[in-house]
């Protein structure tokens, strides 16, 4: 039984093994800072999200090292103050003093504090930083992108060698990622483009870059194409109205977003494109809905619940779970998202009947057919009800369900491995991964 999880800061849903689901957020759809910059990859699990009163409880760092990690840590959970503070002191205690400064600047620019987030580039370019390639493609400095000033920076920066720079030229082409971002919005509106993924993908660089016009345009067509698969772009297009200063559209967006299965409410607590958002008395019902609705918060404590066959199986881990989303779907009866979230611990409770009766109900509330139908098809399987298990997996599959790996590695279908009905399901589903992987491959700029 899979849930819906995104892959590593790419806009291409895949459908983890045993994963609770974890946001596919505004931030999934930036590059990732390489190690130059950044002690280590900006991917968490949500299991290891930690809050305020978490981090306030942890003993202050001592050394330069300590405090940058710190700060890694800080602004890869978007908490851009405490990280440009983190930061602020492994600079003066000396650790990598011009990287330190160079992640100050990217903290500002991302808190739209342009002053001082092109302050500290300045600084950081002063005391020898030499990443010049990563100022050119870093999605952290977008919102300077457009000043007059950054593109003075940038235009001061040292010629490299000719070999460097014969080797390099891409990226050198690459210095205004405004001025492509607008062009490859030109070349979709030009095509008529039906591709919800590069319209997604060239919203969330256009909301990056702050050309909010446009972005709110490109998004908005990503949501119409991109159907149950459209939560990210639903959370992106209301991070841009909250910038436009448009609370309302932003507040129902969020909503909408919530809705379709955007699960990161670390990121409503700690996002400043939402900040306009916050202050509206209807955000506080919006970030309960958030919380209630991760089922992330039922991964915390994984290790401790676990049998001989599956650790996600356990009815003591999924208990508290089936509380909360049988109270839920009670008082919202019409939400796909709540009824899902009560399948998938019915299922991992082993009580599969009633997992199968909920997923239906998501399933006929729209709630992302291919994967309700997936797991319909799971439950079926480990109750051995073979037959009901290959119609609801041709059903799955017609509707787009494209996860190869699932298919092939899923414990909840061995009941079926040995039919020869199998196989033909396995091509079926390698056929839909290689076309999803070759439409992602054309897609990516």
């Amino acid at each position: 039984m899979r849930t819906r999880t995104p892959a590593s800061l790419v806009m291409l849903l895949l459908f983890s093994v045993l994963a609770a689901p974890t946001a596919w957020a505004q931030t999934n759809g930036k590059a990732n800072k390489p190690s130059e910059s950044f002690a280590s990859d900006k991917e968490r699990a949500p299991s290891q999200e930690k809050t305020k009163d978490e981090w306030s409880r942890r003993e202050p760092p001592r050394e330069g090292e300590e405090w940058f990690s710190r700060g890694y840590q800080l602004h890869s959970a978007d908490r851009y103050p405490e990280a440009i503070e983190a930061f602020k002191r492994a600079a003066d205690l000396g650790y990598r003093k011009a990287t330190a400064m160079y992640n100050i600047a990217c903290g500002y620019s991302l808190l739209n504090d342009k002053d001082n987030a092109l302050a500290w580039l300045q600084r950081a370019l002063d005391n020898g930083f030499d990443g010049f390639n990563l100022i050119a493609d870093d999605s952290d400095l977008d919102p300077l992108r457009a000043d007059s000033r950054f593109k003075k920076i940038v235009a001061g920066l040292p010629a490299e060698n000719e070999n460097k720079r014969s080797r390099n030229g891409r990226n050198r082409m690459k210095l205004d990622r405004l001025e492509q971002a607008n062009l490859d919005f030109a070349r979709l509106e030009a095509e008529e483009s039906a591709e919800g993924e590069e319209w997604a993908k060239v919203g969330s660089r256009l909301l990056m870059l702050r050309d909010l016009d446009r972005s709110v345009v490109a998004l908005n067509r990503a949501v119409t194409l991109l159907d149950y698969e459209g939560s990210s772009a639903m959370y992106n297009l209301a991070c841009a109205y909250s910038l436009k200063g448009d609370r309302d559209s932003g507040i129902q967006w969020l909503e909408k977003s919530i809705n379709a299965g955007f699960d990161s409410p670390e990121k409503l607590r700690n996002d400043p494109d939402i900040n306009n958002l916050r202050s509206d008395s209807r955000f506080s019902r919006i970030d309960k809905l958030s919380k209630t609705l991760s089922l992330s918060q039922f991964n915390q404590n994984r290790d401790r619940f676990h049998d001989s066959e599956n650790s996600n199986y356990s009815k003591e881990r999924w208990a508290p779970a089936i509380a909360l989303y049988e109270s839920f779907v009670k008082s919202e009866p019409n939400n796909g998202r709540g009824w899902f979230n009560l399948g998938y611990a019915f299922h991992y409770s082993r009580e599969h009947t009633k997992a199968i009766e909920a997923f239906e109900r998501a399933l006929s509330l729209g709630y992302h057919k291919p994967v309700s139908t997936y797991n319909i098809a799971c439950a079926y399987a480990m109750l051995n009800q073979r037959d009901a298990a290959f119609t609801w997996l041709d059903r799955a599959i017609a509707a787009g369900f494209d996860s190869y790996g699932s298919l092939s590695q899923d414990r909840d279908l061995d009941s079926l491995r040995s039919d020869p009905r199998f196989r033909p399901f396995l091509d079926r589903a390698n056929y839909n991964t290689k076309v999803r992987t070759k439409k992602y491959e054309r897609n990516e700029w």
